[in-house]
């Protein structure tokens, strides 16, 4: 016999959904904020390197770092919006 289920079983039930989709995107904020501190770190290491006067000597690796700066700054700005737009969709009702 089929029975319909109770109003309050289907508010739980909505509530549980939510909370667990609540959780997944605030575990993808923590892992986004995770990667983008080590591409922070990344960046701050490649900057300095450029700063190196033995960079841009004959044998130097200035194109390579540079080349290696530009991608990591091109997934940072990646990753922030994607963090920007998870956080806003977290707090969100």
């Amino acid at each position: 016999m089929w029975r319909a289920k109770g109003a309050e079983s289907l508010e739980a039930e909505s509530h549980n959904a939510i909370a667990k989709a609540r959780r997944e995107k605030e575990k993808r904020v923590h892992k986004l904020e995770t990667k983008i501190a080590a591409l922070e770190r990344q960046q701050k290491e490649l900057a300095a390197a450029l700063e190196d006067p033995a960079a841009y000597t004959p044998g130097g690796h200035a194109t390579a770092i540079n080349r290696d700066l530009s991608a990591v700054s091109h997934n940072l700005a990646r990753l922030t919006a994607e963090w920007e737009n998870v956080t806003a969709a977290v707090g969100a009702p």
